[in-house]
């Protein structure tokens, strides 16, 4: 089984592309795979500028475990990635994957 979050944002205003994604690659090589259960990251743009991540777990269990986490104690890869979304424009939603 799969369980995976998919994230719909913007960035704050002045941060590039470049920067985003350099703190994205942060987070692959660095963080994420400290993470029992992590399968792994996409990221996506559109057109209009929203972005969206797309994180994959093997469990919700897991992926809970690590959302948990992340709220007692952020690395620094992920304050730095969290600096630049502006929350305000943040949507999560939460799949299990079927087939």
């Amino acid at each position: 089984m799969e369980y995976i979050e998919i994230v719909k944002f913007q960035l704050k205003e002045g941060i590039t592309n470049a920067q985003f994604i350099e703190a994205e690659q942060m987070l692959r090589d660095i963080e994420m795979n400290k993470f029992k259960g992590y399968l792994g990251r996409e990221l996506y743009k559109c057109e209009d500028g929203q972005w969206s991540n797309i994180i994959r777990f093997d469990s919700k269990e897991t992926m809970t475990t690590f959302l948990d986490s992340l709220k007692e104690h952020k690395p620094e890869g992920f304050k730095l990635y969290g600096s630049m979304i502006d929350f305000s424009t943040a949507r999560l939603e939460f799949f299990t994957k079927l087939i």
